[in-house]
């Protein structure tokens, strides 16, 4: 550790007692291990995020508008951690698959939601809002921008009052994206009628009277909004701006923070939409996108760097001359253009995990693209075994542990099964299929000829009878002989958990497995990660049985957060000085649907008796990642539990902890004089 300066209030702690306290901390310098979280979560688990405080805010019941927060322990554990279920005031409105940011003054930014309302709609909502977790209430922000031309024809669900022979609308949970001349339907409402005026944030007039009184009906609002957002990345970048990607086309915004605003950032190179696109953070602060539809249209990759400084995007693919190397194709129709995580790897090179199986690495210092390592599971059930599955992230979470190795999800959606079997007409059984093996259950059925004339539509495979057997979710339609049939394809289950090695440059599934049987009934879509203060996983899969994962190995030295620094300025509030606050990468990442960065420094104190204590830190002076030798700040309050005594101090960035600091805490400064 190197320091240049040291506050006054630094003591001398002997070496023996130093030690004692940092070995106490999870190190990640074990064996590799999977752990329950002691307590189960009051609901089940949807995105989380790490807080600047240490806790973990983690949206109830996947979709809900509500959310559970997870306390480490007095000594700093997660796994026994404490739950709180409602401890923070519920959002606006329920989102799912929607963008999201810690602030640098420890806020929580929400926008849009590819589902949002009472009804979980595929409204693409363009709203969003700020959590303060002091105050503990949200607030919203400005509408992300319209676009010319508006969005596409939505319908938006609500429970509504109405009154027999009135032209008024009440009770209606949200019109702000509505416009007039939108269609209503529902219970009572005449056919044809269509939104006449916009009263307020609950009341519409129509054009027709309705016909019956009622209270909380459910009424559809159906027509264009203005904007839209959801299904699409967002970061932070410098100057206390969010850049926010497009659902529609190649354009991006940035939203200030300090003005409530929106302005145009840049378009892409290739006006490529950011739909199911993710962004990764780079040393310099630019950021780096894999261009998903024109490599899938092209048939070869394409990607694009953001550069804050001069609002710009600039291409960095082989394949226009302006990078050298391979990129592949990492997603394509069959698996829903969806694509996996983006990370930055503690060599400094760039991992695009993608659907189809395929991987790619980017290698900033010579611009070059290659080819990583295939993914590559295992399917089994009684009847028999693939081995070699394609494996794919068909949106799917990845972390990267402080040991260099990333841990991701990803599932059987690039691995469809083509066959053929006997249908009878009426009868939900398949019979005569070469070969079962494989084969899971509530996997999709289709035709392979793509029609539903024998297969209705939306039909899965119910159970896997014998080797050549199965029985299907509806009944076939048709008797026929040899019909060709898929099954399975995007998000089919089960989900795997793989390794993914920098230095040996291979993916294998992870060692020891996750024990957590209900992965093999999951696509990875449903899972969310978080890399913890400690440096373990925070891992989670749509139920309320959490899990720790710590990795074995310890990070490099050169990489850890250097505490050259700390300083009391009063009222409470001290400030850090160091290097490297902020980690190496974005922690962990998932794409559009979910953004959890965790490259922001976090402070515990710990005292002789093991006793940990997180500390809210604000205003960090970098948004990159990897610092290197350029000095940065954090402030830091102190948790309200800690006492006048000394103290070792730790920060850590994305999941990579300094080594310890000896300080002292003087009882004015928990006074906050």
């Amino acid at each position: 550790m190197s320091i240049q300066k040291l506050s006054t209030r630094v003591f001398g702690f002997c070496l023996a007692v130093i030690l004692t306290v940092f070995l106490a901390s999870p190190r990640n310098s074990f064996a590799a291990s999977w752990t329950p979280l002691t307590n189960l979560a009051p609901g089940y688990a949807g995105s989380m995020m790490l807080l600047t405080d240490g806790t973990v805010m983690v949206q109830e019941n996947y979709a809900s508008q509500n959310w559970m927060r997870l306390t480490p322990d007095i000594h700093g554990s997660y796994i026994n951690g404490i739950w709180t279920a409602n401890p923070i005031n519920p959002m606006s409105i329920p989102r799912l698959y929607f963008a999201s940011q810690v602030l640098t003054d420890g806020r929580v930014w929400v926008l849009g939601g590819e589902y949002t309302g009472p009804f979980l709609d595929p409204d693409w909502d363009s709203t969003g809002e700020i959590w303060d977790p002091v105050a503990n209430t949200w607030t919203p922000i400005a509408e992300y921008p319209n676009e010319a031309g508006g969005c596409f024809p939505i319908a938006i669900t609500s429970n509504a009052n109405t009154v027999a022979g009135s032209d008024v609308i009440t009770g209606i949970y949200s019109t702000i994206r509505f416009q007039v001349g939108w269609t209503v339907t529902g219970p009572g409402i005449p056919k044809g009628a269509t939104v006449t005026s916009i009263d307020s944030s609950t009341q519409v007039h129509i054009s027709a009277k309705a016909t019956a009184t009622a209270t909380g009906v459910t009424l559809q609002f159906i027509g264009t909004p203005l904007a839209c957002f959801g299904d699409d990345p967002s970061i932070l970048i410098p100057g206390g701006n969010i850049l926010a990607g497009n659902l529609l086309n190649g354009s991006t915004y940035k939203y200030s923070i300090a003005t409530n605003s929106w302005s145009f950032a840049a378009n892409k190179v290739y006006n490529d939409s950011s739909d199911e696109e993710g962004w990764t953070k780079l040393p310099n602060n630019n950021v780096l996108t894999y261009d998903l539809f024109e490599s899938v249209f092209k048939g070869t990759g394409y990607a694009e760097i953001y550069n804050p400084s001069s609002d710009s995007w600039s291409s960095i693919s082989p394949a226009d001359g302006t990078a050298s190397g391979t990129l592949p194709v990492l997603s394509s129709p069959a698996v829903g253009y969806e694509l996996g995580p983006v990370l930055r790897l503690q060599d400094g090179r760039v991992l695009v995990i993608g659907a189809n199986n395929h991987t790619a690495l980017y290698t900033p210092s010579t611009n070059t693209w290659a080819a990583g390592p295939d993914i590559y599971g295992t399917l089994s059930n009684p009847h028999g075994t693939i081995h070699n599955a394609k494996f794919g992230a068909d949106d799917a979470p990845a972390a990267l542990m402080p040991n260099g190795h990333v841990l991701f999800a990803a599932d059987a959606g690039a691995n469809p099964i083509t066959t053929t079997g006997n249908t009878t007409s009426g009868s939900a059984i398949i019979t005569n299929i070469p070969s079962t093996a494989g084969l899971q259950p509530n996997w999709a059925v289709n035709q392979a000829d793509g029609k539903n004339n024998v297969i209705p539509p939306g039909t899965s495979i119910a159970s896997i009878d014998s080797a050549t057997q199965i029985h299907i979710s509806q009944n076939a339609l048709a008797t026929v002989k040899g019909l060709g049939l898929v099954f399975g394809g995007i998000f089919s289950n089960p989900t795997e958990l793989f390794d993914f090695n920098p230095s040996a440059g291979t993916i294998n599934p992870v060692s020891p497995a996750d024990p957590d049987g209900s992965l093999a009934f999951d696509p990875s879509f449903v899972t969310r990660m978080v890399v913890l203060p400690t440096g373990q996983l925070l891992f989670a899969d749509i139920s309320n049985q959490l899990w720790i994962y710590t990795a074995d190995g310890s990070p490099n030295p050169s990489l850890r957060p250097v505490i050259n620094n700390v300083a009391y300025g009063g009222k409470g509030v001290f400030t850090l000085t160091g290097k490297q606050l902020n980690g190496q990468s974005d922690g962990s990442a998932y794409g559009d649907d979910v953004q959890s960065d965790e490259n922001f420094p976090i402070v515990r104190l710990v005292n002789s008796s093991g006793n940990v204590y997180y500390c809210r830190t604000s205003n960090w002076s970098s948004t990159a990642v990897d610092g290197g030798s350029t000095p940065e700040t954090v402030n830091f309050t102190l948790n309200p539990s800690v006492t006048a005594g000394n103290y070792s101090l730790i920060v850590s960035g994305a999941g990579i902890s300094s080594f310890p600091l000896a300080i002292n805490i003087t009882q004015d400064e928990v006074n906050g004089k």
